[in-house]
């Protein structure tokens, strides 16, 4: 028996923050070799490399899909060098050399090599700062001919490990036994008698792993994933839980964590979505009672979780257009470890040759550990570049982050998760949960899988810029009573959140008054307010074979945008349009209808929208007999373009 003399919940140690959702790499036990001979798999448990830094979150990704990859490979290509010898007077050669950079093995760590000419017998070796070095003796009295010379030099390299050659009269081709990147040219001290030429460049090209198959996720505990249907792997594959509704684990402490300690920016107001439970009540065709004779629970679903912001920054955008085409910002080469492990504790990392459209964008290091784990097919984590943090200097951004965003025509938009908690907040471990029955501290719940279906911009005259943004969520998850669990990432201090940036002005909002609007390659200089609604239509289904009556999935449908704006009125310019009976075709910027918010510090966002027509306007008499007021409303059928340039970190 319970009884109800505890402390109550509060709002003041309530708190909702953002979890990315992303691709996460999960190396099994059974991976490897250790899948060779395997004809049937529903099972799989984390390799050390992703369980000694990670504990799932219990039954967490029901419902994701898992792929599953097969290796990648890489082809070698050796190098090729042609030294031709154009002199037959041995005095030529003297002390002369060539530096080779040879590879042990495919791809292997190159070594340099150098072969250095004696026409005396008795010289000294000359200064040529290679690893080796052999010399060819061309003292013989009895060689006199470049073609004698080359074949010495010839026998020279074949005395060498790992390097071949060939002579054709005064001409020795060298071929590296093995391929790969050797870094650099063959090099010479006497260009004049020694000619060379790279007629092949040592080169490694990936070919990145594959796709294989995928099947649903049933169950899953800290170190283990249940999964329908079952797999046949082959040698050498791996695993891959997808992002949507994959909430990134961070690195295990004593309890399970989430990278949940990430700032959602200036909330308005929040709605955490609901879980609503069908109640089912029906008779037996039993007699005897005028009641119910059983009832039962039907699907529960996930609804009305909406964010209103203050919008200090416009990354948000990406969640609903759904794709990232290009990023710039200002990085430093600074490969990482591997798969799990950086080289800085606490820094942001971005494959910036390969910017994944849906994600990961950038990489966190919590402490010294990636979040999430990079996936083999996504990023090279020998290609990472570690970012360098945007700052304000005399008053302006410095290293900003440029974001393009285009429209998303497939189904996989990108979805993020958020983590409500409510904390009666002890002063020591804070936000972790207990292993009791009911839980009476920290009230932790998840909402996973959610997809943007409606996003709205409102500038209003004297105002703040607003977005709100309307959820699809694919369900709510409540940990087990017997785990134990950091919410916040067990982090207490939010000025200590991730994105939550000291300098003030990257947290102030962009305003109405720093903002214009062009329309019909004219920039309306009396506006008052301006709401863009974009709606993606999101349908919620539910799928065989989940095993589970809680998950639903959002699919994307019609795409739409809608602008109304209201300014005063100067011409009939805008009537007129709404008489046209053509479209707005032109991709010129100056037809477009561009939308543009800037800060002082430099930041901005634009927007470009194309094909469009005036769908409705009205001019109402002013009872006030002031100014005429007319009331807009723009119908574009396309985006041209969306650029973000901001501090904000956008994981993905």
């Amino acid at each position: 028996m319970t009884t109800d003399c505890g402390d109550i919940f509060l709002g003041s140690g309530a708190s909702i923050t953002f979890v990315p959702e992303n691709d996460i790499y999960f190396p099994s036990t059974n991976g490897g070799s250790a899948f060779d001979g395997v004809t049937s798999l529903t099972e799989i448990t984390a390799a050390s490399s992703f369980s000694n830094v990670f504990s799932l979150v219990n039954n967490l990704y029901v419902g994701c899909i898992i792929e599953r990859y097969g290796v990648g490979s890489n082809t070698y290509t050796d190098e090729v060098t042609t030294v031709t010898f154009n002199s037959d007077t041995k005095t030529d050669y003297s002390a002369d050399y060539l530096v080779f950079t040879i590879l042990p093995s495919d791809g292997g760590a190159a070594s340099t090599h150098a072969f250095w000419f004696d026409d005396t017998g008795a010289i000294s070796e000359p200064s040529h700062g290679a690893d080796a070095s052999s010399s060819v003796d061309i003292s013989n009295a009895g060689v006199i001919t470049k073609e004698e010379f080359a074949a010495l030099f010839t026998t020279a390299v074949n005395a060498v490990s790992n390097i071949s050659a060939t002579r054709s009269g005064n001409v020795v081709t060298v071929t590296n036994t093995y391929g790969g990147n050797n870094s650099a040219a063959t090099t010479t001290s006497d260009s004049t008698n020694l000619s060379l030429v790279r007629t092949v460049a040592g080169n490694e090209s990936a070919t990145p792993a594959s796709f294989q198959d995928c099947a649903r996720i049933t169950s899953n505990t800290d170190t283990t994933i249940t999964f329908s249907p079952a797999l046949t792997p082959a040698s050498g594959d791996y695993f891959v839980i997808t992002q949507y509704g994959a909430p990134v684990p961070a690195p295990t402490d004593t309890a399970k964590r989430l990278l949940s300690d990430e700032w959602l920016g200036l909330v308005e107001s929040i709605t955490f979505p609901t879980t609503e439970v069908e109640m089912k009540q029906v008779n037996l065709a039993l007699g005897g009672s005028r009641n119910w004779t059983y009832q039962y629970k039907g699907i529960e679903t996930a609804s009305g979780g909406s964010i209103n912001l203050v919008s200090n920054h416009a990354a948000w955008l990406y969640y609903f257009f759904g794709r990232c085409t290009g990023v710039s910002a200002t990085t430093s080469v600074e490969a990482t470890t591997d798969n799990f492990t950086a080289a800085s504790s606490g820094a942001t990392y971005i494959d910036y040759g390969s910017v994944t459209e849906t994600g990961p964008i950038f990489y966190r290091s919590v402490g010294d550990k990636l979040c999430p784990p990079i996936a083999k097919h996504l990023d090279n984590y020998a290609n990472m570049d570690k970012l360098t943090l945007p700052i304000i200097a005399s008053g302006e951004i410095d290293n900003e982050i440029t974001y393009t965003f285009a429209e998303q025509n497939g189904e996989l938009l990108p979805s993020f998760s958020l983590e409500q908690v409510f904390s009666k907040l002890p002063s020591s471990d804070t936000y972790r949960t207990t292993t009791t029955t009911y839980e009476d501290t920290n009230f932790v719940t998840i909402a996973r899988g959610n997809r943007v279906n409606t996003m709205t911009i409102t500038a209003n005259e004297n105002e703040e810029i607003k977005m709100t943004m309307d959820l699809s969520t694919r369900t709510i998850h409540n940990l087990e009573s017997d785990e134990v669990y950091d919410a916040r990432r067990g982090v207490t201090d939010e000025t200590a959140f991730f994105n939550y940036d000291s300098e003030s002005k990257f947290r102030e909002p962009f305003f109405f008054s720093s903002g214009y609007l062009k329309v019909f390659g004219v920039q309306f200089l009396k506006i008052n307010s301006i709401t863009l609604t974009m709606n993606n239509s999101l349908t919620e289904r539910r799928f065989i074979g989940v095993g589970n009556k809680s998950i639903q999935e959002a699919i994307p449908a019609q795409r739409t945008y809608e602008l109304q704006f209201t300014g005063h009125v100067t011409d009939d310019r805008l009537y007129q349009e709404l008489l046209n009976q053509d479209e707005n075709t032109s991709e010129t910027d100056g037809q477009m209808v561009e939308l543009n918010f800037s800060k002082a510090n430099g930041e901005s966002f634009t927007l470009k929208f194309k094909d469009y027509m005036v769908s409705a306007n009205n001019f109402p008499l002013p009872d006030d007999k002031g100014p005429v007021v007319v009331e807009t409303t723009i119908m574009p059928r396309n985006l041209e373009s969306c650029s973000v340039t901001t501090h904000w970190i956008l994981q993905g």
